[in-house]
């Protein structure tokens, strides 16, 4: 029996088509009838949710002396069993009013936010003009904001499809600390069979740091991509990451046109980009385990930190290359590293009390720390940025960081070999193997080194507070830590192993 060519196409088309259209619906107000029917996730029935869709833009708009950066983020959800309705509750982060030591475009370093341009002839191009360039490119570069916050949840109710809106009074805004916040909003009428939707956009002018981007999350994703188009006035290194899933990236030539707000009758302007393409599919859910400190560490997903840059006149400048770069920076910088030359404001106690006398430097370790820890207690927090240790006197508790400053200049009073040890605290996932990475050091410790060469490190987050070294927290146990040193080069330290070793 013959088939017309009219059947013959069909059939040999249908499989593809139906293939395609059941891929992914990235239509966003219209979720399908299969959608909406559907009751269970095949590749992972015991879902109770299952992220649909999500696409994230990230776009670049050149400024006259600098960038603003959109995240631009959209989500469509289904809620298939009970539990799954906590998905409804959404939380998207920002920063305010950052220090001005966290620009691009000075010639100092800052821990607050560890950003540094390297070399002099950096400072001179600012110093030749006036100052002015520094202070209009990234003077008020120092915010960002959450804005055109859109959310949906679909509901069927009998032939119907009842569309609830989100509320202003569904949405709020916390601060965190000085310049964290972050935005709560919970999609209304979420139940078992819904489908939630929403959108935002990230408006940041810290165009300099791209944000984190995880696809996978705790419950499974059917499609995710991440779109960046990046002008090449700015070079990223980017690391792609994932333990059992990885994305599918390409980064391609691409271009832009911008024009100048201040001086809006001149032509657009041309400039090539690097256009980043990341996708995810069918990505399996990464829920939170006993053990595990950072569930971001596990999934597919794609790190930043900036190379190279240039504002508009200006030739290509550095950010760190190296480790050994960022070792100098923190050493040179106002808060930690010229800080160690300084007497602490506990020598005088330290000399009366004789401590630098004790000959066993373990037992001199722990007097000297049972001394600071009676002047001042910790308050709970860990931070990268120490006050000056007078101030921290006057005021009695302060960070771990704090605290550590002030446990340096001791021990050191104290005829001991301390130096800091930079690292990223657990709960907030690894540094970044294949490149340095200034902006995830999130904390320093203090390492000591013991006669024959032996090391051991305290922190002034420590339960005990006895001075015990290695008597560490297990948020501090990072597996990559690094001991910075005056007038030699850096030295990786995997904390995790030398307390897995001792015990």
């Amino acid at each position: 029996m013959k088939l017309n060519l009219f059947k013959l196409f069909i059939l040999l088309v249908w499989p593809f088509a139906t293939a395609s259209a059941a891929d992914v619906n990235m239509k966003f107000g219209k979720p399908t009838k299969e959608e909406m029917q559907m009751t269970t996730y095949e590749a992972d029935p015991n879902a109770d949710a299952v992220v649909l869709c999500r696409l994230t833009d990230v776009e670049y708009t050149v400024e006259v002396n600098g960038y603003l950066v959109d995240y631009h983020e959209k989500v469509r959800i289904k809620v298939l069993k009970p539990g799954g309705e906590r998905v409804a509750r959404v939380v998207v982060p920002f920063s305010k009013d950052v220090d001005s030591g966290n620009r691009v475009g000075g010639s100092k370093f800052s821990l607050k936010a560890g950003v540094f341009v390297m070399g002099t002839a950096t400072s001179q191009v600012f110093e030749e003009a006036g100052g002015s360039l520094m202070d209009n490119a990234v003077g008020s570069y120092t915010d960002e904001s959450v804005e055109d916050l859109k959310a949906v949840a679909f509901n069927q109710e009998g032939s119907k499809i009842v569309k609830t809106q989100l509320k202003k009074s569904d949405v709020r805004t916390t601060k965190l600390d000085d310049t964290e916040y972050q935005l709560e909003f919970t999609v209304p009428s979420v139940k078992v069979g819904t489908v939630i939707e929403y959108e935002y956009t990230i408006h940041s002018q810290l165009f300099w740091q791209l944000r984190d981007w995880y696809a996978q999350c705790d419950i499974p994703v059917v499609y995710a991509k991440l779109d960046m188009n990046i002008p090449n006035y700015l070079l990223f290194n980017i690391e792609e990451q994932g333990v059992k899933q990885r994305l599918s990236c390409t980064c391609t030539t691409g271009m832009m046109r911008y024009k100048l707000e201040s001086d809006p009758l001149a032509a657009p302007v041309i400039a090539n980009t690097n256009h980043y393409v990341c996708v995810g599919r069918n990505l399996e859910a990464i829920p939170k385990l006993d053990g595990m400190w950072n569930v971001n560490d596990y999934c597919a997903g794609i790190t930043a930190e900036l190379r190279r840059y240039s504002l508009r006149g200006i030739n290509m400048m550095d950010y760190a290359k190296t480790w050994d770069q960022v070792d100098a920076m923190i050493l040179d910088s106002d808060e930690l590293g010229k800080r160690l030359t300084d007497h602490s404001p506990l020598a005088d106690a330290i000399k009366a009390a004789g401590v630098q006398d004790i000959a066993d430097q373990r037992e001199r370790v722990a007097a000297v720390f049972k001394l600071v820890m009676s002047r001042v207690k910790w308050n709970g927090r860990y931070a990268l940025r120490p006050v000056a240790p007078n101030e921290l006197l006057k005021r009695g508790e302060g960070t771990n960081a704090d605290i550590n400053l002030l446990l340096l200049q001791s021990f050191i009073d104290a005829g001991l070999m301390a130096v800091p040890v930079i690292l990223r605290t657990r709960n907030l996932g690894q540094l970044p193997y294949n490149f340095p990475s200034i902006s995830k050091i999130s904390t320093f410790m203090v390492g000591l080194v013991l006669p024959g060469g032996s090391k051991g490190f305290v922190d002034a987050s420590a339960a005990n507070a006895d001075g015990t070294i290695g008597d560490l927290p297990k948020i501090m146990l990072s597996e990559r830590a690094r001991m910075l040193y005056n007038g030699r080069k850096g030295e990786w330290v995997n904390l995790r192993k030398l307390y897995e070793t001792k015990k």
